[in-house]
């Protein structure tokens, strides 16, 4: 999910890269440029200070900061900058804002199981996104609206499975989690076990996607879960015809933030887009979702 390696600056020396780069952290947040002259700043920032994608939890702070003021950017964004961006962005600043925001979310994850685990956090509302998934989830199940499924998978699940969580709690159903990372799979074990829904919600380590999702009425696919394709075409293989899929995008300039799903003519010989909530505006959601059904 990162991008290549190259010959940058790091934190390795911090006396002598620290003061330089909070100079240019504030210059980039102080920035009231248009919106595509300070995405191509947070680009050089990201591409200098590599440090910020690859050890987030060393750099969180500054990386949090970032990543709040992006977020601000694109949420208060007008019309005539969204246009001038489509126009002047360039692909290499979006995929390393991209990775920015995927090392960010994780290790916000990660944080907060641990805080969870060592009793500094007490419940999901302790959790700094919570509200968000919470409505995404909201949004989300009202795609099922009519059906009545009794078994959910949700691909993608990370170190803390909160949107599991709330398509159990929403559902009331049994829910696997599934992640391709080991460590991801132990953390998010272990939440379940501290709030006490190991009976109710199952964390599953598969690194393959030639995986049986057979078992399930209702399958989720989170964004940042990929190969997107290969996933994708898995489920069309395996699961049942008249299973749910909910498989979540990003539209306008959210997908600066995450790389959204490509709709294309490969998926839609696959599956019939049969409904969509999508997110734009100055709201703080993120994240879209479209229903498939396999065609």
């Amino acid at each position: 999910m990162h991008a290549g390696l190259c010959e940058i600056e790091t934190f390795e020396d911090e006396d002598q890269t620290r003061p330089s780069f909070q100079a240019e952290l504030e210059e980039v947040i102080r920035c009231r440029s248009p919106f595509h002259v300070n995405i191509e700043k947070v680009g050089g920032l990201l591409r200098t200070i590599r440090g910020l994608i690859e050890d987030p939890r060393t750099s969180f702070a500054e990386l949090d900061k970032l990543i709040e003021h992006v977020e601000a950017r694109i949420f208060f964004a007008s019309a005539a900058e969204e246009l001038a961006f489509n126009v002047k962005n360039r692909q290499e600043n979006v995929r390393l804002i991209n990775d920015a925001y995927c090392s960010w979310e994780t290790a916000l994850e990660q944080i907060f199981v641990e805080r969870l685990l060592q009793g500094d956090a007490n419940s999901l509302n302790d959790y700094r996104l919570n509200k968000r998934f919470q409505r995404l989830l909201k949004r989300e199940t009202s795609l099922l609206s009519g059906s009545h499924p009794k078994r959910a998978l949700f691909i993608g699940s990370g170190p803390f499975p909160i949107s599991a969580i709330w398509l159990h709690q929403m559902l009331g159903i049994p829910v696997n989690g599934l992640d391709v990372s080991l460590d991801a799979v132990q953390r998010s074990r272990e939440l379940i076990d501290k709030l006490e829904l190991g009976n109710s919600i199952r964390i599953i380590h598969e690194p393959s996607q030639s995986y049986d999702v057979s078992g399930y009425d209702v399958i989720l696919v989170a964004l940042l879960a990929k190969p997107k394709g290969a996933i994708l075409e898995n489920i069309c293989n395996s699961a049942k015809r008249d299973c749910s899929i909910i498989c979540r995008t990003s539209f306008g300039l959210r997908s600066v933030i995450y790389e959204p799903t490509k709709v294309c003519n490969e998926m839609l010989e696959r599956f019939t887009i049969e409904d969509a909530r999508v997110i734009a505006g100055s709201g703080d959601d993120t994240i879209s979702s479209l229903l498939l059904k396999i065609a």
